[in-house]
């Protein structure tokens, strides 16, 4: 015996969802973070930057040349910008065009020399092994006596300690901030999971609190719109059960009803029997019990394939392709024997070839017996039964004919409806569940059966018209 295979264990939804959205949160967090760093940076750098370009700039603005010297007069407000970063150092150097060090760090020169037209170009740098914000300008001093040009090249560089701090300081109120804002929206994150999930937890509720045999639909009305297709499909289901329950539960009580008198008149029959001492006597009385003991016998099985017909049951779930002519040319050859015992000639009409359908074969045979067999028990001696099969278009069409008594039009829904018999007709051992199984096993293959008159306007002809694959 193969072993259960294990459960998974179950998950819940809000968790998932929440570890869904937390993952995205913080690589946005840490991307927005990197870019908030820059920024602040950046920020931080624009304004040390002015600062300075101003010193710069006034230092150049104090540069002159006459007649091929250079005086430099560095002013005081060069420096007094930076005064606020004591900690920070500040290099300078004025070279002149012949690339001699007026004044300042003789080895602090830019990586590219900025253009003639007295603009700064700042750019990060490395001087001393401190990383600096260099600032560089060349200033024309119109001099045609000095010698290799006439501008004069400024170059300032800050370290960048101070830059940093305050960039850090900034980066980090916003990431505060940022955390704060990540928490409250985790909180509403939960709380709107929590409203969202609390129809479902309501309907769970519900549904344990229901009587076992409480069937009726589920209620969707609350339930969020992705959810109700899976209410629709419980409903469905549900429908399906309630169904299979009356069905049953009809079923019992129609057999229980049915089942009484036959056991009544075989417990009145043995009775009777066990009295008579005549073996005559003895004889006709089990001939008789014999007798119902077949009828009895049928009632059963009828009701068993009653039962089985029933789609709600799944039997007739299980299909397969039928090739439906051979189907009923051999149940007709079974039922042959019944009829000449009753000196009826059985005939079979129909086509060569094949008529294939989706279906289940137990229950067609089923089906097409019991139409064969009604029209047998129900037809008079030296009468004419024909079973025929027909194609028209996408429908197989099976007939079964027979010269008997007919259904008069007021009858022919009614002798569809279990234990109903016309009175007057048919044999002792009818039972009334034949058209009944018929029409569950047409209604199963999602066909029709139609009751018509026989040829002349004698008998019966019963039709199915069944959908061909």
């Amino acid at each position: 015996m193969k072993a259960a295979a294990p459960m998974r264990p179950r998950y819940s939804l809000r968790r998932r969802v929440g570890w869904w959205l937390l993952p995205p949160l913080l690589i946005l967090l840490a991307i927005n973070a990197v870019f908030a760093y820059r920024s602040a940076l950046e920020i931080v750098n624009r304004a040390y930057d002015r600062s300075l370009t101003a010193s710069i700039k006034a230092v150049g603005e104090r540069t002159h040349s006459l007649a091929g010297e250079i005086h430099v007069d560095i002013p005081y407000s060069a420096f007094e910008a930076f005064e606020d970063s004591a900690q920070e150092r500040l290099y300078y150097a004025i070279v002149a065009p012949d690339g001699a060090v007026l004044t300042g760090y003789p080895d602090l020169a830019p990586r590219e020399l900025p253009p003639e037209g007295g603009e700064v170009r700042i750019a990060n740098a490395e001087y001393r092994g401190y990383d600096v914000r260099l600032g560089a300008m060349r200033k024309r001093l119109y001099d045609p006596a000095l010698k290799g040009g006439d501008a004069v090249l400024i170059v300032f560089a800050e370290t960048t300690g101070a830059r940093n701090r305050l960039a850090r300081d900034l980066f980090f109120d916003s990431l505060r901030r940022q955390l704060a804002l990540i928490g409250v929206g985790a909180v509403l994150i939960v709380l709107a999971l929590r409203s969202a999930f609390r129809p479902l937890v309501e309907l769970r509720n519900a549904m344990r609190n229901r009587d076992e045999e409480d069937l009726t639909p589920v209620p969707g009305g609350n339930v969020p719109n992705e959810v109700g297709p899976l209410i629709d499909a419980i409903n469905h289901h549900m429908e399906r059960l309630s169904a299979m329950l009356v069905a049953r539960r009809r079923f019992l009580a129609d057999a229980a009803h049915q089942i009484r008198t036959p056991l009544a008149v075989l417990t009145t029959q043995a009775e009777y029997g066990l009295r008579q001492e005549d073996p005559a006597e003895m004889r006709r009385t089990l001939a008789s019990l014999l007798a119902s003991i077949h009828s009895t016998r049928r009632l059963a099985n009828q009701m068993l394939a009653l039962s089985h017909a029933e789609a709600i049951n799944g039997v007739i779930g299980e299909r397969a392709p039928v090739e439906l002519t051979a189907l009923v040319r051999d149940v007709a050859m079974d039922l042959v024997p019944l009829a000449l015992k009753k000196h009826i000639d059985l005939a079979y009409e129909g086509p060569d070839a094949p008529m294939t359908l989706q279906g289940n074969a137990a229950m067609l045979r089923e089906m097409v017996a019991n139409l064969i067999d009604n029209a047998i028990r129900y037809s008079p001696p030296e009468s004419q039964v024909v079973v025929a099969t027909a194609a028209w278009g996408e429908e197989a069409v099976i007939s079964v004919c027979d010269e008997g008594p007919g259904i008069p039009p007021a009858e022919r829904e009614n002798v569809f409806k279990r234990f109903y018999r016309i009175l007057g007709q048919g044999d002792s051992e009818g039972s009334g569940l034949g058209l009944a199984i018929v029409r569950e096993i047409c209604w199963a293959h999602r066909g029709k059966v139609t009751l018509k008159e026989g040829e002349g306007g004698r008998g019966l002809c019963v039709e199915i018209e069944l959908p061909l694959a």
